[in-house]
């Protein structure tokens, strides 16, 4: 496959899709290329039983030349892919290589649209709008891993207190059960408040089928500053987004009862 080596890491793969090489994304995620190639095998495997996902769109197989003249797989990963890659990932360690790879990618489409536009005198404008949005996807990112790490706190406690429960220690299960409640309510430093599916469903009085219903209905779902799915795949909603739902209430709760 040719490929077009920019002043980046960032690539242009055949089909001109912008990619990072799965070499790279080892050296940036501090785990083996080999390790990484198994993981993304993986991925693959996932994504092609769904007919309605293509697995060119995240990773595109490739191949290199060791110094011994033997050719070895590797991989190309879109932006897509190494989004899905940051998914795995939790804490500091998916925090960064996010950080890196949009920076990466934004930094390519920066200097591209640059070269296009280069007697436009309002290009370095362009750069700081490119870099506004990069700080603007940073925080977001930021907010959501902490968000989710908060919440992994809470189920870890809430399985202890039914570990405790099986012991008959009632109040270690107590203790366990009240540390969830804290850590549930305790929100990270600058993130918003958010809400389950349930949670707004019991707010508006409708069942969280019918959130999830009228999340789609109403574009919620498509609108990063109101929802994000967490990597077990349940929505999480913002203020931006239970407002939504209570401006359309009545209506959610006529559907929900089938009127």
């Amino acid at each position: 496959m040719v490929m077009e080596q920019t002043q980046t890491l960032i690539q242009v793969s055949a089909n001109s899709q912008q990619v990072l090489d799965s070499r790279d994304v080892a050296k940036m995620l501090g785990k083996t290329h080999a390790h990484l190639v198994r993981d993304i095998d993986r991925y693959i495997n996932d994504l092609d039983q769904n007919p309605k996902l293509d697995s060119d769109q995240f990773f595109i197989e490739s191949s290199y030349q060791a110094g011994t003249g033997k050719n070895y797989k590797c991989y190309l990963l879109t932006k897509k892919g190494c989004e899905f890659v940051a998914n795995k990932l939790t804490g500091r360690k998916g925090t960064i290589f996010t950080a890196t790879y949009v920076s990466l990618f934004n930094e390519y489409e920066a200097e591209h649209n640059g070269k296009a536009v280069a007697i436009d005198s309002g290009l370095e404008h362009e750069k700081l709008a490119y870099k506004r949005e990069w700080l603007i996807e940073m925080r977001k990112q930021n907010v959501n891993k902490a968000h989710e790490l908060r919440n992994q706190d809470v189920k870890l406690y809430l399985e202890l207190g039914k570990v405790a429960d099986d012991y008959q220690r009632p109040r270690m299960a107590t203790d366990f059960r009240n540390e969830a409640i804290r850590a549930m309510s305790a929100l990270p430093v600058g993130a918003r408040r958010e809400y389950s599916a349930t949670e707004i469903g019991n707010i508006i009085g409708v069942s969280p089928i019918a959130i999830g219903k009228w999340a789609n209905k109403l574009g919620v779902k498509r609108d990063a500053d109101m929802s994000y799915r967490d990597h077990d795949g349940a929505w999480r909603y913002f203020p931006e987004a239970l407002k939504v739902f209570q401006d359309n209430a009545l209506e959610i709760q006529d559907d929900d009862l089938g009127l």
